[in-house]
C-alpha cells in the first residue's frame, strides 16, 4: 500500500474520529443537563463539549515546544511559522463563515448545539499529525507565494501584535479577578448558602464554588480558572427566592460546562485574528451564545410565567462582564436577542450530525494550504552550481525501471528552465506516482523526486542520510521532453 493512500487513509479516519468525539461529547451533555441530570452527572462533573477548551493554547504551545526539542533550532522555526499560519487562516475563515450562517443556525438549532458550533477549532489541532509537522503529509492543494522577506516582517507584526493583545487581556483579567475579591464579602443568609450548597449538590458539583456579594459589580457573574478558585459573585441587592434560583442555576451551568474557559479560549482567538474585524466580532457573537444556552437550560420546561420573570431579571441587573468571566445578564445589544428567545421560545433541533460533518470536513480542510517563500530554477534547488562539466552521473528511473541518462547537458539545461518555489514544510507521501532522477555532482549525490506539481530535493550528508526540501513547480514539468532524452537501460536494471 503506497504512503499516499496510507496518509489519506490516516486524515479520513483520523477526521471521523474528532467528528464522532465532538458529536458524543455533546450528546452526552445534553443528556446529563436534560434528561438525566441528577444520574449521569455523577459520573463526572462538568459537562463540557468535546475536550476542554483551554487545552487549545496549551496545546498549541507543547507542540512548538516538543518540536523544537526534537528537530532543532531551523526546524522548529519553520514549524511555529507553518503551525501559527494554519491556526490564524482557519480561525479567521472557519469564524467568519459561522458568523455569516449565524443568524440561520440560531434559527433552526438549539442555543446549546451554536455554542458548541465555535469549539471546532478547539479539536481540530488536537491530533498527533501536528507532532511531526508535514514531513508524513499529503502534498497542499494550494500554494501561497510570498517572499521570505515579507514573510517574516508580517510574521513579527503579527507575532507581536497577539503577544501585546493578549497579555493586555491576561492583566485586565487579572486585575477585575482582584477588583472583585477586594470588594467582595461573603454570603451569609443560611437560606442562600443552604440552596446554593443543595443546588451544587443536585448538579454533581464540588462544594468549592465559592458565593460572594460584590459591591464592584450589577450583575452576577463566574471567575475563577481554576477549580478551587471558582466564584461566583453576586450585586449587593436582595433577591427573590425565585430569582435566586434562576441566578445560581445559570451561573452553576456556566461552570459545569467550563464556559470561563471558553471564555480564554475565545479571547485567545481574538488575539490570533488581532487586525481581522470579523474575528472580533464572531467572538463576541460566540460569547452571547454562551449566555443563550445557559438561558436555555435555565428555562428548560418553564412555564410563561417563569419566562416572564426571567426576562425582568435579565432587564433588572442588566450589565457586562470584562475578563474570561460570565455573567447572566449582558449589554443592550445582546439582551434583545435573548429577552426574545426567553419570551417567545421555539421547537429547535439538537443538530448532533451537523456537528459531526462540520467536524469532520473542518479535519479534512485544514493544512491544504502551503506557503512558498523563495523562487529559484530546479537546477538551483538541487544545487547543479558547478556547470554541467561537474555532472558525474544521473539516472532516471519511472514505474521500477532505471535509466542511465546520457545527454546530461539537455538534461541540465531543462533544470535550469523550471522555476520552483520553496515550500515552508516538507512533504514525503506522495512521491510514489511520479519519477526519480539520481545523480553525482561535485562529489556530493542527489534525489530529485518529481510528482505532479512538486519536487522533492535530497542531498547526502556525512552521515549517510539526506537532506530533502520540498518546491512546488511554477509550470508543469514536460515529462515527455525528459523521456526523449538519450539514455540507456542501467546495468541493474
Amino acid at each position: 500500500m503506497s504512503d499516499t493512500v496510507l496518509m489519506y487513509g490516516f486524515r479520513i479516519f483520523w477526521a471521523l474520529f474528532l467528528g464522532a468525539m465532538l458529536a458524543g461529547t455533546f450528546h452526552r451533555s445534553w443528556n446529563i443537563e436534560n434528561r438525566d441530570r441528577y444520574v449521569l452527572s455523577a459520573v463526572r462533573e462538568d459537562t463540557s463539549v468535546g475536550i476542554d477548551p483551554i487545552l487549545f493554547p496549551i496545546m498549541l504551545g507543547f507542540y512548538i515546544l516538543l518540536y523544537g526539542v526534537i528537530s532543532g533550532r531551523e526546524k522548529s522555526r519553520l514549524y511555529i511559522l507553518n503551525v501559527s499560519i494554519d491556526v490564524f487562516l482557519f480561525i479567521s475563515v472557519y469564524f467568519t463563515l459561522l458568523l455569516i450562517l449565524l443568524p440561520v443556525l440560531r434559527k433552526y438549532y438549539t442555543a446549546k448545539t451554536c455554542a458548541a458550533f465555535w469549539l471546532v477549532p478547539v479539536l481540530l489541532f488536537y491530533q498527533p499529525n501536528m507532532l511531526y509537522s508535514r514531513n508524513m503529509a499529503l502534498p497542499p492543494k494550494a500554494v501561497l507565494y510570498i517572499p521570505w522577506d515579507i514573510l517574516r516582517l508580517s510574521f513579527l507584526i503579527w507575532i507581536a501584535g497577539f503577544a501585546v493583545i493578549f497579555a493586555i487581556q491576561i492583566i485586565s483579567h487579572i486585575n477585575y479577578a482582584g477588583k472583585l475579591k477586594k470588594n467582595s464579602r461573603d454570603v451569609e443568609e443560611p437560606e442562600l448558602r443552604e440552596k446554593w450548597k443543595k443546588l451544587t449538590r443536585e448538579m454533581g458539583m464540588s462544594d468549592e464554588i465559592g458565593l460572594r456579594y460584590c459591591a464592584a459589580i450589577r450583575t452576577p457573574l463566574s471567575v475563577g480558572m481554576r477549580k478551587k478558585n471558582r466564584t461566583t459573585y453576586l450585586p449587593e441587592r436582595r433577591f427573590t427566592e425565585e430569582e435566586v434560583g434562576l441566578i445560581f442555576l445559570h451561573e452553576l451551568n456556566h461552570i459545569r460546562r467550563n464556559d470561563i474557559h471558553t471564555k480564554f479560549f475565545l479571547r485567545f482567538c481574538t488575539a490570533l485574528g488581532w487586525f481581522h474585524p470579523f474575528v472580533w466580532l464572531a467572538v463576541k457573537k460566540a460569547e452571547d451564545d454562551l449566555e443563550l444556552s445557559c438561558d436555555e437550560i435555565v428555562l428548560k420546561d418553564a412555564d410563561d410565567s417563569r419566562r416572564k420573570k426571567y426576562a425582568e431579571l435579565l432587564l433588572a441587573i442588566a450589565g457586562e462582564a470584562k475578563g474570561f468571566t460570565t455573567c447572566l445578564s449582558a449589554t443592550a445589544e445582546t439582551l434583545r436577542y435573548r429577552l426574545r428567545a426567553t419570551v417567545t421560545p421555539g421547537k429547535k433541533r439538537l443538530g448532533i450530525g451537523l456537528l459531526f460533518v462540520i467536524m469532520t470536513v473542518s479535519c479534512l480542510s485544514v493544512g491544504n494550504i502551503g506557503i512558498a517563500t523563495e523562487r529559484q530554477t530546479a537546477a538551483e534547488a538541487i544545487g547543479l552550481k558547478g556547470g554541467i562539466e561537474n555532472i558525474e552521473e544521473f539516472t532516471y528511473t519511472e514505474n521500477e525501471k532505471t535509466f542511465v541518462i546520457k545527454d546530461m547537458e539537455r538534461l541540465a539545461q531543462y533544470l535550469s528552465e523550471i522555476q520552483v518555489e520553496r515550500l515552508l514544510a516538507e512533504y514525503e507521501a506522495g512521491n510514489e506516482d511520479g519519477v526519480h532522477i539520481y545523480g553525482r555532482s561535485d562529489g556530493l549525490e542527489y534525489t530529485l523526486y518529481i510528482s505532479g506539481e512538486y519536487l522533492r530535493t535530497g542531498m547526502l550528508e556525512e552521515d549517510g542520510g539526506y537532506r530533502y526540501q520540498t518546491y512546488h513547480i511554477c509550470a508543469p514539468v514536460d515529462m515527455e521532453y525528459i523521456r526523449t532524452l538519450d539514455m540507456e537501460p542501467a546495468a541493474s536494471s
